[in-house]
């Protein structure tokens, strides 16, 4: 059967030298097809990695205050409050807001278009609340009629400045009117700790109410949603093609209704003097305050913002990434997926032939800068821009995974995933599959040769993922990691499936035939991971070549004599391969990301590159105790039996009271369930 992923490619050998010449194939080649490339691989990309919030944002910050023409964001959502760039002080704002950038480069000229996901169901929900000032925060302290003058004079000094004055009038506990203007009395009985953020409200409900009346100059806000029927339909394809559980009833309702345009790139000055100042940005981090952090990961930091917990006083630490693309091919591909989508958000017809048709009709979208099409140059990485979109039907991002997973099976280097979701049973699958039949070539070749198969050189496999965000995705992340003979690391989860064979052989060798809660007595969570085959951490090395390390990560602290502990929750989605590929972007490993949200990653080859990310990457999580190296043979695999003493080491600590070394610990969740949400 033809692989639909994998281009057949006739290699001729020299008859002469008796030698040949071929090129390991990375990419999702098929869909770089010449005359039909719906996903061009393009040579002349030069990228840049910032690791979390504080040097992603930065380096944004500093790109919009450059921007010359134009700047086009498309986000999953979008908060005009957050300070980009923050100084030392603790209270709103701690820099210049996201909002004011915006606003200021549309007053210099600039044409300004931020594309947001906006679903009124989930508005009402706890999540995502990813528009303050539109989602939730819609009744600020002064809620002000909006015109031309009122908007040329919104900026976060201004709403500060506002609320103080109100403050120095006389003091009230009855909302007040005039003829323009609502003021709450929460103006005047705030805390002095509370003015800012009552401030910040306040500013961000006026910037939206100010945008969707077309009232800042040059920036225009659209909002997007998503197509119940389009995913539907995507995830029947997707249910023709797994292994793992198909959605129940419930799940299923839940995907198709609740789909989001998860996706979050930035394209600066696409077309300005023929491209020659293109900037673009693919990455994990999403525009709202709660992502920024700085990559020391402090258990409490007055950057971050404030929240309501006895034990600390600031949101927790986040891990994430940001890649720029100076230049390159690659940036003509995520201009097609934003005008696409940002035309789509306006147009009657809702797919790419419509809102690439009235693209076109406006005659400024369908130009390709001449400077992105210059030949390559050393340092220029080669770069595939991936997707997944319903609406189009593009699974580009579960190929190109699958691709170069089954690439990375080949050698004896490493994989390393770090992800926000570990839930995608149909990857583990593909590990192990691609995995199995390297080895039963090795062992063919070696008995052919009269060597031993044990000799098989070992590849490494180094996941690092939070504990599942809610109970109900226990089950998925369970089963992915029990693929992979990982399980026992959702300790909860372990004991309730324990249970449930317990009681379910019971019943059975007291003929009985009980049924309970609805349920027959092992429940399809439970029968389906009683089906995987668990693989021994011996059974792995021997049978498939395999060792895997599932890491979390931990920040610690001490306040007086005590330690203190925190979760760094990791929002990444980054794969790195033998120190040669990457992917990084929006998609997660779960059925949502390959089948049911909008995403966008690139995937690249730049041996520098990635291994200079991975040797930053190491550093940091093992205090620089275990790097990898030159990320030769040797030095991977004694960085894995490092990272494994580092983990169990900390763990100790943990336990006993004392401070970590780095970040790294087990992956532990004590959590269960028998309801599947992925």
């Amino acid at each position: 059967m033809t692989d639909p992923i994998k281009r057949k490619e006739t290699t001729h050998i020299d008859e002469v030298a008796r030698t040949a010449t071929s090129t390991v194939q990375w990419f999702a080649e098929m869909r770089n097809k010449r005359g039909h490339a719906s996903h061009p691989i393009t040579h002349n990309n030069r990228l840049t990695m910032f690791i979390c919030g504080e040097e992603g944002f930065a380096d944004i910050a500093r790109q919009i205050a450059l921007a010359e023409k134009s700047i086009d964001i498309c986000c999953w959502g979008f908060d005009p409050g957050m300070e980009l760039v923050r100084g030392d002080g603790g209270t709103w704002p701690r820099g210049e807001t996201y909002g004011d950038l915006l606003i200021a480069a549309g007053k210099r000229g600039v044409k300004v278009r931020l594309l947001v996901w906006y679903d009124w169901g989930a508005v009402n929900t706890k999540n995502p609340c990813n528009m303050p000032g539109h989602t939730h925060g819609t009744r600020p302290w002064c809620q002000t009629d909006i015109d031309v003058k009122y908007a040329a004079q919104i900026s976060a000094q201004s709403s500060l400045a506002m609320l103080a004055a109100q403050r120095q009038r006389r003091s009230t506990i009855y909302r007040t009117h005039t003829r323009n203007q609502v003021v709450e009395p929460w103006a005047f009985t705030a805390k002095v700790d509370d003015v800012p953020l009552l401030a910040r409200e306040e500013y961000c409900f006026s910037w939206y109410k100010a945008a969707f009346k077309n009232l800042l100059e040059n920036v225009e806000v659209r909002l997007r949603g998503t197509d119940a029927k389009a995913i539907k339909m995507s995830l029947e394809a997707h249910a023709n093609q797994t292994k793992s559980p198909t959605p129940s009833t419930v799940e299923f309702g839940i995907l198709k209704n609740f789909g989001s345009h998860h996706q979050k790139p930035i394209l600066i000055d696409f077309a300005y003097k023929d491209g020659a100042k293109a900037v673009g940005y693919i990455m994990g981090l999403n525009s709202i305050t709660d992502y920024w952090d700085t990559n020391t990961h402090k258990v409490d930091n007055p950057k971050r913002e404030r929240c309501i917990d006895d034990d600390f006083h600031t949101l927790k630490p986040f891990q994430d990434y940001a890649c720029r693309l100076d230049g390159g091919g690659a940036l003509i591909a995520i201009n097609k997926n934003f005008i696409s989508a940002w035309h789509k958000a306006k147009s009657d017809s809702g797919t790419l032939e419509g809102a690439m048709a009235v693209a076109a009709a406006t005659g400024t979208e369908d130009i390709v800068p001449a400077a992105l099409k210059r030949a390559a140059e050393p340092g220029d990485c080669s770069v595939q821009v991936i997707r997944t979109q319903p609406e189009d039907q593009d699974t580009s991002i579960r190929d190109l995974y699958f691709q170069a997973t089954d690439i990375a099976t080949m050698a004896a280097g490493y994989m390393y995933i770090e992800n926000q979701y570990f839930q995608y049973e149909d990857w583990s699958r593909r590990l192990l599959e691609s995995r199995r039949k390297v080895a039963e070539r090795w062992s063919l070749g070696c008995k052919k040769a009269g060597k031993d198969a044990e000799s098989m050189p070992v590849m490494h496999v180094f996941v690092v993922i939070p504990v599942p965000e809610v109970t109900q995705m226990v089950p998925r992340t369970y089963d992915a990691l029990a693929v992979l003979g990982q399980q026992e690391t959702m300790t909860g989860q372990e004991k309730l499936i324990k249970s449930a064979n317990e009681r379910a052989a019971g019943q059975q060798n007291h003929g009985s035939t009980q049924r309970f809660a609805g349920h027959t007595a092992v429940s399809d969570v439970v029968r389906h991971a009683n089906s995987i085959d668990k693989p021994t951490a011996m059974r792995l090395e021997t049978e498939f070549g395999l060792k895997v390390s599932v890491a979390m990560l931990n920040a610690c602290d001490c306040v007086g004599c005590e330690w203190r502990y925190r979760e760094i929750y990791i929002h990444s989605k980054l794969l790195l391969v033998d120190d040669t590929f990457m992917t990084v972007g929006s998609a997660n490993l779960n059925i949502r990301s390959m089948a049911v949200d909008s995403e966008i990653n690139l995937a690249t080859v730049n041996p520098q590159l990635v291994r200079d990310l991975r040797q930053r990457i190491w550093s940091n999580h093992s205090n620089a105790s275990a790097t990898g190296g030159d990320g030769g043979r040797k030095d991977i695999s004694e960085t894995y039996v490092l990272w494994k003493k580092c983990m169990s080491q900390n763990k100790e600590s943990k336990n006993g009271g004392l401070g970590l070394y780095g970040y790294l610990l087990p992956l532990e969740d004590e959590r269960s369930s028998t309801i599947r949400i992925g």
